[in-house]
């Protein structure tokens, strides 16, 4: 049996947690229509399951590159973006709003709180959504266990946290730093951050 289709089993097996629901369109190949129905037919779940646990996957494979062929920036920077973990865990986002922290979880993606130094800003993004906060590092990560593991979450605390009344929408970001930003990316690094403090201040 392939990867993929013991994923999809293994998914529908276990859904930890119930998600929002959102109609979408898209038109496809023919071919990879009949395909999807040949596969739902064959693990007896519905086209919408296979569709919905293919894209899951899809996702993780570019986030996985993404992670992988990030662009090590020449100069530090003080400024980051982390993303809030919305897809993946709800509870997580809630937490890091509600504590005021930054946070990963898991494998390399933990270690990548490591990198804020103290006094760094960093903004906490949310996918759909937009900057929603922000704070500054406080330069020690501490450690707790996530899920039952050891360890498994990497977190700082946020100094002067604030969490915006009116989020900054990926498309306005894009519009401030005059450039493409990739949201998918735990955290990554904002060297022109500045400019964004400076809209929020304004």
């Amino acid at each position: 049996m392939s990867d993929i289709t013991s994923k999809i089993i293994e998914t529908q097996k276990a859904k930890k947690i119930k998600s929002e629901f959102v109609a979408t369109t898209v038109r496809i190949p023919k071919e990879l229509q009949l395909a999807i129905e040949d596969l739902a037919e064959y693990l007896s779940i519905s086209k919408q399951d296979v569709m919905l646990d293919l894209i899951e996957e899809g996702i993780k494979v570019a986030e996985g590159v993404l992670e992988n062929n990030e662009i090590k920036d020449s100069i530090s920077t003080n400024f980051h973006v982390l993303n809030t973990n919305k897809r993946h865990d709800l509870n997580a986002q809630k937490e890091m709003l509600g504590q005021g922290i930054a946070a990963a979880y898991y494998g390399d993606w933990k270690l990548e709180i490591n990198k804020i130094q103290k006094n760094d800003t960093v903004f906490l993004y949310e996918n759909g959504v937009g900057i929603v906060a922000y704070g500054k590092g406080s330069g020690e990560t501490l450690k707790k266990d996530y899920e039952g593991e050891k360890n498994q979450c990497h977190y700082q605390k946020l100094i002067d946290f604030v969490v915006l009344e009116s989020p900054i929408s990926a498309s306005k970001i894009k519009k401030i730093l005059d450039r493409n930003v990739v949201f998918l990316q735990t955290r990554s690094s904002m060297p022109d951050g500045q400019k964004i403090l400076d809209e929020i201040a304004v």
